[in-house]
């Protein structure tokens, strides 16, 4: 995955009062910078690739189901910023409310192990760090590890839209037919 996660989401918990941390958390929520180059140039080399916006447990459990494989993450390699560090800390809680925040906009992919090389060049063009948060393998679902004993999963993986239907709404203005 691109860069960290969680800041937009501590962002937003900044801005509505809270929680206290610097104010670049804030403006990662407010200003979101999708890594549009850097999607371009892995397009090429990876197997699946989506932007992580409503979380990154949700967004690989839905790669993983795409996939139809399972995903394996262990929270202690989820990348995150040292403005979140600051804020959080860097514990096992800290970890999992980054991988359920959601607005970050970094990019999840998958590629082959023999991929790794091309990417890291990638990585080294941009100045932007890419880093290996889990695997893709046979089964389904998702498992979430930290320093590799299992965990329970979240009640909430990460942010889910609510589908309106009826006349009312979003639902009204947006004809899906």
């Amino acid at each position: 995955m691109s860069g960290t996660i969680g800041d937009a989401g501590a962002g937003l918990r900044i801005a509505l009062g809270e929680i206290e941390g610097p104010p670049e958390l804030v403006a990662r929520y407010r200003r979101p910078q999708p890594r549009l180059e850097l999607g371009q140039r892995l397009a090429p080399i990876v197997t699946a690739m989506m932007d992580v916006s409503d979380g990154l447990l949700i967004d690989a459990a839905r790669m993983a189901q795409a996939s139809g494989l399972a995903a394996s993450i262990d929270l202690g390699d989820i990348p995150l910023s040292a403005a979140l560090l600051s804020a959080a800390g860097g514990g096992r809680q800290a970890r999992i409310d980054a991988s359920i925040a959601g607005d970050d906009y970094e990019l999840l992919f998958a590629a082959p192990a023999e991929r790794t090389e091309a990417i890291r060049e990638i990585s080294a063009a941009l100045g932007l760090p890419l880093t290996p948060v889990g695997r893709l393998g046979r089964g389904e679902g998702i498992v979430l590890t930290h320093e590799g004993t299992p965990l329970p999963l979240p009640p909430r993986l990460g942010y889910r839209a609510r589908r309106r239907t009826g006349l009312s709404g979003l639902a009204q203005w947006c004809p899906t037919g």
